[in-house]
């Protein structure tokens, strides 16, 4: 898994692992022995996120997911984000240089 927000590059430690359920989706990292369960709009960025989609197109979905705007999806994306690298779930990398 991996996405782009602007320059940065998001992917998950080896150790995390997923599975998508009909409403929700499993994480585990088993390096912590902790499982997240994400519902609703963290479960869809989530998946959007194991489809490579790119930051603004994120965004926009998250916008219409939520019926909210451009900006305030921005925001919540970017908690959201900032939650799950918090957790172990994602890690920034640096991006690559050309």
């Amino acid at each position: 898994m991996s996405g782009e927000a602007g320059a940065v590059v998001f992917s998950c430690p080896e150790s995390v692992r997923w599975v998508e359920d009909a409403d929700r989706v499993i994480v585990v990292d088993k390096r912590e022995g902790e499982t997240h369960m994400l519902r609703g709009a963290e479960a869809a960025v989530w998946g959007w996120l194991t489809l490579a989609y790119p930051y603004p197109k994120l965004v926009r979905l998250l916008a219409a997911l939520l019926a909210r705007s451009t900006a305030d999806a921005e925001q919540r994306l970017a908690a959201i984000l900032q939650d799950w690298c918090a957790a172990g779930l994602l890690q920034m990398l640096e991006p690559p240089h050309g």
